[in-house]
């Protein structure tokens, strides 16, 4: 009986215990690489870019970060740094708001591919709470910034199950 009672004492206190030091979100990483004809056909727009990359998905500048719900729904956009983003995106996240005019995630998909040249479309994603997709280009002061900042609030998040897309503009890329 004094057993039975110490491994039900153990186990409960296991159930009740806050997570580990360490404990992270579940992250599954894709790379991807925006198409050619894409970054050609963004580099002729012409407007007000931040509205753009917003709506319609107009990268000219990086980063920017796009955050979808599991149900697709858009979450957030980040157009470049911004001190302080970690708390909005976690709010954005905690108490579920929906971005009313932001580009779909199938449409961003749709513009890029793999590193091996394949398409990645919205029937390939893995179940998740939560989309992260960041556009980046190497030697991006900016965009380390965005990246370290996310990935320490995906480390702070343990209960999360996010999916993170590095899209990659790669001007000398050959598809």
């Amino acid at each position: 009986m004094r057993t039975v009672l110490c491994l039900s004492f153990f186990l409960t206190a296991l159930l009740v215990a806050p997570p580990a030091a360490g404990a992270n979100a579940n992250v599954t990483r894709v790379e991807l690489h925006q198409r050619q004809e894409v970054l050609l056909k963004h580099e002729r727009f012409v407007g007000n870019l931040r509205p753009q990359a917003k709506r319609e998905g107009i990268i000219q500048h990086v980063p920017q970060l796009y955050a979808y719900f599991t149900d697709l729904s858009p979450a957030w956009h980040l157009h470049g740094y911004r001190r302080g983003f970690k708390r909005k995106l976690a709010l954005t996240y905690e108490h579920g708001r929906r971005e009313r005019s932001m580009v779909a995630i199938d449409t961003l998909l749709e513009r890029t591919i793999t590193p091996e040249g394949g398409e990645y479309a919205v029937e390939d994603l893995p179940a998740a709470d939560i989309y992260l997709l960041l556009y980046q280009q190497g030697d991006c002061e900016k965009c380390q910034q965005v990246e370290s900042t996310l990935s320490e609030w995906l480390e702070e998040s343990p209960e999360l199950d996010a999916v993170r897309f590095d899209i990659w503009i790669d001007r000398h890329q050959a598809e």
